[in-house]
């Protein structure tokens, strides 16, 4: 919705949200794991957690977007995110392999690592997919899901966020 007003003689534009240089979250639906729920942190789109503490920590999946240069490419978000990680001060950070998957339509970068932080081992998952691109543009939306958990529950854990990302569609 665009019109023209008239303050002080100066002719301005109203500006909403969403239109079309505003534009929210590309719409999406997905299936939670069972025994997860859904939860809400600063900075996330939503939170995937466990429905109990595990040794005293929330196992968690935050769920974030951002919108990139149109440029930005699996190598190059990869890349940023795992400098990211190294510069967050956590200890004895190992990386324990990358590798692409695809769930239908979705291609989906996925790392894993290990790291201690104030003397607990954990592990991360790291999964990164853009929305499907159809027509030119500045940016795209880039969707991140970060999976931590302690290092021994991991395997359960990265299997269950998996499958929720494999049910993951742009609506």
């Amino acid at each position: 919705m665009t019109e023209e007003l008239t303050a002080t003689g100066v002719a301005s534009r109203v500006v909403a949200q969403p239109g079309k240089f505003i534009v929210g979250v590309p719409p999406f639906v997905f299936v939670m794991p069972k025994g997860w729920v859904l939860d809400v942190a600063p900075g996330a789109l939503a939170v995937l957690r466990l429905g109990q503490q595990v040794d005293g920590f929330w196992v968690n999946a935050l769920l974030s977007h951002d919108k990139v240069a149109r440029g930005v490419d699996f190598k190059t978000a990869a890349r940023v995110t795992w400098a990211k990680l190294q510069r967050s001060g956590v200890e004895n950070l190992t990386d324990q392999g990358e590798r692409m998957m695809r769930f239908g339509n979705l291609a989906v970068y996925v790392r894993g690592c290990d790291f201690e932080t104030k003397g607990r081992k954990l592990a991360q998952m790291h999964a990164i997919w853009f929305t499907p691109v159809t027509e030119g543009g500045k940016v795209v939306d880039m969707f991140q899901l970060v999976l931590t958990a302690p290092e021994g529950i991991m395997p359960a854990a990265a299997k269950s966020i998996l499958e929720t990302i494999s049910t993951f569609r742009f609506t």
